[in-house]
C-alpha cells in the first residue's frame, strides 16, 4: 500500500454509475485500512469519458473498457495504469414479491416480453450500455414494433444515472431490463435473473489513473486495491464478476 500521509489527502474518483455500489463498498474498506479519504461522483458512462476528456480534475476514472481505451489514445489517462475491474451482465427485474416470470431460454424470454403489460429500459439516446444493446436485441428478435407501445424508456436529468428499476418499484412498469448491478441496488425490486446466455451482453468496466492527477502513486495504490483479490467478494455481492 502507499505510504503517503493521510493528513488532508483525498482521492477524487469519477465513475460510471453501474460501478457505484462496488466503488462505495471497496472505498469504505480502503478508507478504513489506509485512512485516505475518497471523494467519488457517479454519472452515466459516456459522460465520465466526456468530462475527463474536457480536463476535469480527478485522480481516477472508472467507465467502460472501450471508453478507457479512448482516453488512453488521447493521453487523458496513464496507459499502464488501466485495468479491468468487473464484467456486468444484463438482467430482468420485477417488483418485490411479484411472481418471477420464466426467462430461462430465449423462447421463454420472448414469451415473457410479449406477455408483459409494460417494460422499462434505459433510453438509448443517453448512450447507456444496456439501452443501446436492447435496441439491437429487440430488432434481432423481431420484436421492435410489437414491444414499442409498451416500452417505457427511462431517462435522467443532467448527469444523473439512469435508474430503470425505479419504474418497476413504483409500479409504472411490470418488467425492468438493465445491468444486474443496477438492479440489485434498487429497493423494492427482485432480480429475476440474467438474460439467456445466447442473447446476453457483457459490459466490461475498467479503471485508470488520470494524466492530471497530482498524486499518481496514491491513485495507483487505490487501483491496485480495487483490482485485488480482496475486492472480488464485494464485486460479486454487487452483481458483477471480477475482471
Amino acid at each position: 500500500m502507499a505510504t503517503t500521509s493521510a493528513a488532508a489527502t483525498k482521492i477524487r474518483i469519477l465513475s460510471a454509475a453501474a460501478m457505484g455500489g462496488i466503488v462505495r463498498d471497496v472505498g469504505d474498506a480502503y478508507e478504513r485500512t489506509m485512512g485516505i479519504q475518497l471523494s467519488a461522483e457517479f454519472t452515466r458512462s459516456p459522460l465520465v469519458r466526456d468530462r475527463v476528456r474536457a480536463g476535469e480534475a480527478v485522480d481516477i476514472v472508472i467507465t467502460t473498457q472501450s471508453r478507457i481505451e479512448e482516453l488512453v489514445k488521447e493521453n487523458k489517462v496513464v496507459s499502464d495504469s488501466a485495468a479491468i475491474v468487473a464484467r456486468s451482465h444484463i438482467g430482468v427485474a420485477v417488483r418485490a414479491g411479484r411472481p418471477k416470470p420464466d426467462i430461462g431460454s430465449v423462447k421463454a424470454f420472448i414469451g415473457t416480453l410479449r406477455g408483459a403489460n409494460s417494460i422499462a429500459c434505459a433510453d438509448p439516446a443517453l448512450g447507456t450500455a444496456s439501452g443501446l444493446y436492447l435496441v439491437d436485441l429487440f430488432d434481432r428478435l423481431g420484436l421492435t414494433a410489437e414491444l414499442k407501445p409498451k416500452t417505457r424508456l427511462i431517462g435522467a436529468l443532467g448527469g444523473k444515472p439512469v435508474v430503470v428499476c425505479e419504474a418497476v418499484a413504483n409500479g409504472n412498469a411490470e418488467l425492468g431490463i438493465q445491468q444486474i448491478a443496477e438492479i440489485v441496488s434498487v429497493p423494492g425490486v427482485d432480480l429475476v435473473g440474467p438474460l439467456p446466455l445466447e442473447i446476453q451482453h457483457v459490459t466490461v468496466f475498467a479503471v485508470a489513473v488520470t494524466a492530471s492527477t497530482q498524486d499518481p502513486g496514491l491513485a495507483r495504490d487505490f487501483v491496485s486495491y480495487l483490482t485485488s483479490n480482496a475486492a472480488k467478494s464485494v464485486i460479486a455481492a454487487n452483481g458483477m464478476e471480477a475482471g
